[in-house]
């Protein structure tokens, strides 16, 4: 029996959706936003984690707390490259081996340890290896290599992962929900596309075809995504992207876009991201604009075209606006939702079998993936 979609966006520990995620390297934090000796407390997967970089500059992911009186290791201090519990001066090393208590008997450390996860940096992100067992090989994507900038981004969103992930195969809401957008710009909305996808060995190639134009992106499993992106004034970027949830109804879209962009191009387009943050800090916060917009406050074309979250906001509404707890088994699918279809038949096939104890697909990231822009 087919697992049902509840069961794709439940992601605490034990679940079926939380089990398969835990299988996978996910991204929980952006580099540089990690100073050395600054604790940060992590929320990935409906459960707390305790990040930190030593001062030997490697990042560590540990308990949430410490196992003395519970307090959070969050707050506590970094010491080497271990961190110190703020309240009573226990110290734990990445590994969550603890190696001092100043206020116990000699010996008690030895029989202490906290949970602690693998860690990598990749793409300007800092991943974690949540499950059980070794660590997979990292998926390596080869169109960072050589790449003359890559620009991160972390995109808290209140609404279930999986809703977004649906969103970011569906070709054709381009034409309805970014009708107001910088797409007009280059054509994308004026033709309804043609969409054919395919299973490949990392999870599905999807094209979309408006005359001669053809655009091809690739969704990988579990939760991200390799396509193209589009900027006023800035042109094309490699779009890399990975919908990780908080919880159930949250998720964190963290980006590492890429260009070849180098010297004088590369300054200038950083000067420009500079420029659309700026602007948006003037702003209102993106989602409670989209929440002003459920609200009937505001409508989605009240929202200038060249607003620096416009497609976000867009999105937003697309995403949050959905009913509630729905059974997308009821959905009247048809030929338009052919990519979503495929996503959730993968994801469905691949929850039926951890369910049963059945084979899993092992998914493999080849080199050369690539993307075309078809416009």
């Amino acid at each position: 029996m087919a697992v049902r979609y509840e069961n794709f966006v439940s992601v605490g520990p034990g679940s079926l959706a939380g089990r398969y995620l835990r299988m996978f390297w996910q991204p929980v934090y952006i580099s540089e936003r990690l100073a050395v000796g600054r604790p940060a407390p992590v929320r990935i997967l409906d459960e707390n984690f305790t990040l930190y970089r030593g001062e030997g500059g490697s990042a560590h992911v540990v308990a949430p707390h410490c196992p003395h009186r519970g307090l959070t290791l969050a707050v506590g201090r970094v010491v080497g490259d271990n961190i110190e519990c703020f309240y009573h001066g226990w110290t734990f090393s990445g590994r969550g081996q603890c190696l001092a208590q100043p206020t116990e008997n000699p010996g008690y450390a030895d029989k202490v340890r906290i949970a602690s996860y693998p860690v990598c940096e990749r793409y300007g992100l800092i991943f974690a290896y949540l499950g059980e067992g070794a660590a997979p090989d990292f998926p390596e994507l080869d169109i960072y290599d050589g790449a003359g900038l890559v620009q991160n981004r972390a995109s808290f969103r209140p609404w279930a992962f999986f809703a977004q992930i649906e969103n970011g195969v569906d070709e054709t809401h381009f034409n309805f929900v970014h009708r107001r957008s910088k797409f007009d710009d280059i054509g994308m909305n004026a033709t309804m596309p043609t969409l054919s996808c395919e299973e490949t060995d990392y999870g599905m190639l999807r094209t979309a075809t408006r005359g001669d134009s053809v655009r091809k992106g690739h969704f990988l499993m579990p939760n991200w995504s390799l396509s193209s992106k589009y900027e006023h004034d800035e042109g094309w970027t490699n779009h890399v992207v990975w919908r990780v949830p908080v919880g159930d109804n949250s998720h964190i879209s963290f980006m590492a876009d890429t260009t070849s962009k180098t010297g004088a191009d590369a300054d200038a387009y950083r000067l420009a991201q500079d420029g659309k943050k700026k602007r948006r800090a003037a702003l209102a916060p993106a989602i409670e604009t989209v929440q002003q917009i459920l609200a009937g406050a505001l409508h989605a074309d009240d929202i200038a075209p060249d607003h620096p979250d416009i497609i976000m906001i867009q999105d937003g509404v697309a995403c949050m606006g959905q009913k509630a707890h729905r059974d997308r088994g009821e959905d009247l699918l048809g030929a338009s939702d052919r990519q979503v279809s495929m996503v959730r038949r993968l994801w469905n096939r691949e929850l039926t079998a951890l369910r049963d104890g059945g084979a899993l697909k092992q998914w493999r990231v080849p080199q050369g993936l690539t993307t075309t822009r078809g416009v």
